[in-house]
C-alpha cells in the first residue's frame, strides 16, 4: 500500500513580508486543494500569540501527488515569495500512523472558532504507545461530534518522537474531549511509557482538507 506524505514544517516569518506570504499563502492553499487531486490536506497554522512562528501541515497521496504539486505555478509563486518571507525552516517528514477526520471538507480561509493543537510526544515503546493511543483516537472520532480531525505521525529521523495535529470545533470541544473516559483512560495508560510531552496551541489561519 502506498504510504502518503505527511509532513510538518516549522517556519519562521518575517512580519514585514506578512501580507505578501499571506495572500500568496491562500492562492497556493485553495489552488493546490481544488485542483490538484492528489493534495488531501494542507493547514497553515500560527503559535498562539506568535504569528512569525508559522506551523505547516500538509498530506499527499503519495510522492507523485507532491511533484504534481510542486510544479504548479501556484506552488511556485509561492516560493518566490517565501524565500524572501521566511528566516527559519524545519522539516519534519512523519510516517503517518492514523489521519482521521469528519467526511466534510474543512475550507476554512478566515477567522475562525476552532480549536487547534499540536502536541510532541517522545515514549519510550512505540508498540505499547500506539496499542493505547490509536484505539482512543479511532474512538474520539466516533464518538465526540467536536472531534473534526486528528493525525498521528512518527518522526522518520527519530522514531521514538511521535506528532499529533488535532482540530476541535472549539475550544468547549477541546475541553470536553479532555474530560472523556477514553482520553483519561489514554492518559493514565500511557503515563509510564511517555519521556516528554509538549503541547501547542496553535491559530488555525488557513485549513483544507478534500473530505471522506
Amino acid at each position: 500500500m502506498t504510504q502518503p506524505i505527511f509532513r510538518l514544517f516549522k517556519l519562521g516569518l518575517d512580519l514585514n513580508y506578512q501580507d505578501d506570504y499571506d495572500k500568496v499563502g491562500y492562492t497556493n492553499l485553495t489552488s493546490s486543494i481544488q485542483q490538484e487531486s492528489g493534495t488531501l490536506a494542507m493547514f497553515v497554522n500560527h503559535v498562539s500569540g506568535h504569528k512569525e512562528q508559522q506551523v505547516v501541515v500538509e498530506v499527499y497521496a503519495d510522492e507523485t501527488a507532491y511533484q504534481e504539486h510542486v510544479a504548479a505555478d501556484h506552488f511556485k509563486a509561492f516560493a518566490a515569495v517565501a524565500s524572501q518571507a521566511l528566516i527559519s525552516r524545519e522539516v519534519i517528514s512523519l510516517d503517518a500512523q492514523i489521519l482521521l477526520q469528519k467526511p466534510q471538507a474543512l475550507r476554512v480561509t478566515k477567522g475562525n472558532k476552532l480549536s487547534v493543537r499540536l502536541a510532541h510526544v517522545v515514549v519510550r515503546d512505540n508498540q505499547a504507545f500506539s496499542d493505547i493511543v490509536l484505539p482512543e483516537m479511532k474512538t474520539s472520532m466516533a464518538v465526540e461530534d467536536g472531534v473534526l480531525l486528528m493525525y498521528a505521525g512518527r518522526d522518520k529521523e527519530q522514531p521514538d518522537h511521535w506528532y499529533f495535529y488535532e482540530i476541535y470545533a472549539d475550544q468547549a470541544a477541546y475541553d470536553s474531549h479532555c474530560q472523556t473516559k477514553h482520553f483519561k483512560d489514554y492518559v493514565a495508560g500511557t503515563a509510564d511509557l511517555v519521556r516528554e510531552k509538549n503541547l501547542q496551541v496553535l491559530i488555525g489561519d488557513i485549513l483544507v482538507t478534500k473530505g471522506d
